[in-house]
C-alpha cells in the first residue's frame, strides 16, 4: 500500500473526529429567541437660553433691559442716568 493510500483515510478520519470535537456548540434543545428593544420617540430638542441681566450698573447711571424678545414686545435698552427714576416703558406699536 503506498503512502497516498495511507493518508486518505487517516485525513478523513482526522477531519471527522475534529468536527466532532470541535464543532457547534449550539444544542438542539436551546431555542432561540428574538427580542426586540420597545419602540421610544426620539426626545425632542432642548433648547435653553442663557440668563440675561435686566440692568447693567455704571457710576453715570445704568442701562435697563424692557421686553421679553418675542415678536409683541421685542428686547430693548433704555439709560437712565443716575439719580434718576427710570421711565416707563413707550407702549408697544400696534401693527
Amino acid at each position: 500500500m503506498t503512502l497516498r493510500a495511507r493518508l486518505a483515510p487517516l485525513a478523513l478520519t482526522v477531519a471527522v473526529v475534529a468536527t466532532g470535537v470541535g464543532g457547534c456548540i449550539y444544542s438542539s434543545t436551546e431555542k432561540e429567541r428574538v427580542v426586540t428593544a420597545p419602540a421610544t420617540a426620539p426626545a425632542p430638542p432642548v433648547v435653553a437660553q442663557a440668563p440675561t441681566a435686566q440692568v447693567v450698573t455704571y457710576p453715570e447711571g445704568r442701562w435697563t433691559l424692557y421686553g421679553d424678545g418675542s415678536t409683541a414686545s421685542p428686547h430693548y435698552w433704555v439709560w437712565v442716568p443716575a439719580g434718576a427714576s427710570p421711565p416707563a416703558p413707550p407702549p408697544i406699536p400696534k401693527r
